[in-house]
Parts: structure tokens; sequence; C-alpha cells
């Protein structure tokens, strides 16, 4: 595609034009030369304006002509014009040569054209050696600025390019990492609302309204809780890149990360859940990448626990040691197909989660003697 001029540079070109117009009648040169090269003036200046004033393809077309029509012109009356009207062709080399959309090998045929139509006009117009190397170094430096400006023009296209799919990579990370907070979100709060609502219809029918009553506020809460982080996973989306990968972000303090991982258990309690909860080690702030990536992997292992092995104790630990810290869930099997191949979209998020953490991270799932083993790890440091 032909670039357009800025409006400035089209200002340069009609002064740079009038200049060379001025210099081209103001001393006596053979009518012929003088007339081709107003030609050339005109050409030019054709070409400067349809490249300015058109985006259709049939206008860069003749514009291109335009440019042709002015080389050829200006180097037949250069050199009986001193070199006055190859000024037209100079900067048609540079700008043809300069356009993408003209092949380089029709540039460089233009340019050599040029060349040989200068040395030839020299020898009719008796031009000294020292001015036909002066007009041949000048339409060679223009061909030099037009390659120049096209290996500009093409390396900047390629970093449009590059940040256009970077754009849309990081489009689709967000999307991906939205359509995993959502999934958590949604298997935590409804799993919990399954449960609730059940214990709630079965107090009701043994004629206990009063803990059916409990249920359904417990249900209510589940529901208002999970609302609102599936409005905070939204929130984190709109969040510039940098934010959301957590680089600018404060890193989360010890007691938060102990707080967050605390509430799930007590949730998993509240919902009839039993679970025996240990912590070892001294806590260590982490990144909110990682404390998400924590309390993800808690969340979703619970959902999980409760519907494959309802009733059933869960064991559950966090350890924090010093370049790492490991969460390990464990449950026994009382539902068919519970295993990591129902896991489906919880544990293919929480292994993604961990890959993307900038200090790594490891899921590993163990199915032995009718047990379930999550194990997770992130790096610390």
């Amino acid at each position: 595609m032909t670039s357009r001029p800025t409006v400035f540079g089209a200002v340069l070109t009609v002064l740079g034009a009038a200049l060379t117009l001025w210099a081209l009648l103001s001393v006596d040169r053979p009518t012929w030369a003088v007339a081709l090269g107003v030609v050339a003036i005109a050409c030019w200046l054709v070409r400067t304006v349809l490249v300015f004033a058109t985006r259709r393809a049939a206008g860069a077309a003749i514009a291109r002509w335009a440019a042709v029509a002015a080389v050829a012109t200006g180097s037949i009356a250069g050199p009986a014009t001193g070199g006055n009207a190859l000024v037209p062709a100079v900067v048609c080399v540079m700008v043809l040569l300069a356009d993408a959309a003209f092949p380089p090998v029709a540039g460089g045929i233009v340019l050599a054209g040029s060349l040989g139509i200068v040395a030839v006009a020299a020898i009719g117009a008796a031009t000294s050696l020292p001015g036909l190397g002066a007009m041949l170094v000048a339409l060679l430096v223009g061909g030099l600025a037009g390659v120049s400006r096209r290996q500009v023009a093409r390396a900047l296209r390629r970093e449009a390019l590059l940040a256009e799919r970077d754009r849309q990579l990081r489009e689709e990370a967000a999307r991906v990492a939205l359509a995993r907070d959502l999934h958590d979100v949604l298997a935590h709060s409804l799993g919990g609302l399954v449960v609730q609502l059940d214990a709630a219809e079965a107090l009701r029918e043994a004629g206990d309204p009063a803990a059916a009553l409990e249920r359904l506020t417990g249900a209510r809460e589940l529901a208002a809780s999970g609302l609102g982080e599936a409005r905070r996973a939204v929130a984190a989306l709109r969040r510039p890149a940098t934010a959301q990968a957590g680089q600018d972000a404060a890193p989360v303090p010890p007691e938060e990360v102990e707080r967050l991982l605390d509430e799930l258990v007590a949730v998993h309690r509240g919902l009839g859940g039993a679970i025996r909860w240990e912590r070892v080690g001294t806590p260590a702030p982490l990144t909110p990448a990682q404390a998400t990536a924590l309390q993800r992997a808690l969340q979703e292992a619970l959902s999980n626990a409760r519907r494959h092995a309802p009733g059933a104790t869960v064991e559950a630990s966090v350890r924090w040691q010093a370049d790492l810290v490991r969460l390990t869930v464990a449950n026994p099997l009382t539902t068919p197909g519970g295993g990591a191949a129902s896991g489906g979209y919880g544990l293919r998020g929480m292994a993604e989660r961990m890959r993307e953490l900038p200090r790594g991270g490891r899921v590993h799932v163990d199915e032995t003697a009718g047990r379930f083993v999550l194990v997770v790890e992130e790096g610390l440091g």
C-alpha cells in the first residue's frame, strides 16, 4: 500500500516543486528541456495529490505511473537543465522504492533506467564529468533513501502485527482466566447450595422448620458470597494486563492467606462436611496470583470432596517451607467416577494456574486404594 503523506509533507512537496519550477524558468535553457522539466514537476505533484486525496487502488496505481513518468521526463531533461529537472526524478525514485506495494525489482529497474537515461542525455548536453557524477550520485542517494524507508515501514508493520498478536493473546488468556474463575466460583457456590437446599428440604419434611430456615439462610449467604466472587472475577478481567498478572500489586500478607483458607474450611464444615485441617510451618507473603491459585485449589478440592465423597472426612493440610508452600487434600472415593477423570475443568484449570505462576507451580493427583489425593505446590522466594 502506498504510504500517505502528512499535510506537512504535502506542503513541503508543493514548496519544493515551486522552487524547482522557479529554478528551471529563471535560467535560459533549451525549450524542450524546460517543457520536459515542467512535465516532470507536474507528474510529481499529480502523484502527491492522488496519494494524499484518495484511498482507492486505482488512484494509487495512477500515482505510481505518474511517479514513473516524473522519473523518465526528469531524467531526460536533467542534464540539459543543469540538474534542475532531475529533482522530481530523484524524489519519485525514492517514493517508488519506499512504496511497499511497488515491487522492489520494478523499483530497481526504474532506478537503473534513470541512471542510464541521465548518462545518455548528458552526452547530448555536453555535461561535465563532475556534473554527471553529481546527478548520478543524487539518484543513487534517492534510491538508497527509498530502500531505507521501505525497511523502516516494514519493521513498523511487523511491530504492529506483533503488538496486535500480543493483544489477542492477552485477551484470550484473560478469557481463559475468567472462565476458570467462574468455574471455580460456580462449582463451589452451586455445589454448596445444592447441599444446603437438600438439607433444608429434609429438615422441613422431618418437621424441624427452624433448622430448615437456618439452612436456607446459609444458602442465601453462600449465594451472595458466590455472586460477589463472580463480580470480582469479572472486575479483574477489566484491569490492565500488568495488574491481572499481579506484577504491580502488593503481596498478600500471611494472615490474609490463612484467613482465605480458613474461610473455605469453615464453609465446608457449614455445609455438613467433616475435615481435619492442619497448618504447618511459618506462612509467608504471596503474590496475588499465588494466593488466588492456593485458594482456588483448596476450594475445588473441597467441592469435589462434597460431590464425590459426601459424609467422608477430608484430610487437608498446608505446609510452609523455605522455598515452597504445599497444599494436600485427601478423601476417600465413595461415589463411582469421582476421581481425576471427573475433575474436568477444575483440575485442568488448577494446573493452568500453577503453570502461569512466575515462580512455578505443580499439581499432582494420586488415586490408590480408593483414596483421592491432591498435592499442589507453589514456589516461594
